[in-house]
């Protein structure tokens, strides 16, 4: 078994580096705007984030504002996130990124009673570079939350994913 491993160990590294693959080399701030297209259009309300984010070397951190305001109750949530980062591609134009997210939801802000509750889950995602400055991408969340209580529900674990736009300075 330790011989099985070993040599696929060995064979990712390969592939790995034959792709040129490597950790972000480079220290940059960015701010985007995401969307939730499925969200969206299933409560017929814009679910929107707004996120900015430290990209150094291996690493990320990151901070995210999401609203959807015609969820009952309204949707607040904040949000810190933390992972690795990876690119690949001529000029390194494609970024790779996962991680841990940690938050808290607000709900019924619309109704006077805010009432909060905490989340935490997964992110990956998929940035590619237009420009120096300018990306696109994709990004993918799997969050435990608990604001399903505010309407009689159960917690539970929610999937959403995002296309986003964004600028790096």
């Amino acid at each position: 078994m330790k011989k099985i491993f070993s040599i696929v160990l060995i064979l990712l590294s390969l592939s790995i580096q034959s792709q040129n693959i490597h950790f972000v080399d480079d220290e940059y701030f960015t701010a985007s705007l995401a969307v939730d297209p499925s969200a969206s259009l299933k409560e017929d309300s814009p679910n929107v984030a707004f996120e900015i984010e430290l990209v150094s070397y291996w690493k990320y951190v990151k901070a995210n504002v999401q609203v959807l305001p015609g969820l009952e109750g309204g949707y607040l949530d904040l949000t810190g996130g933390f992972g690795a980062n990876l690119t690949h591609g001529k000029f390194d134009k494609v970024r790779y990124y996962g991680g841990v997210r940690l938050g808290v939801i607000k709900r019924g802000m619309d109704e006077g009673e805010t009432c909060t509750y905490p989340m935490w889950g997964l992110e990956g995602g998929i940035d590619v570079k237009l420009t120096d400055s300018f990306f696109i991408g994709v990004r993918t969340t799997g969050d435990w939350r608990e604001d399903f209580l505010y309407t009689g529900g159960e917690p539970g674990l929610r999937y959403s994913g995002f296309g986003r736009v964004g600028f790096k300075f």
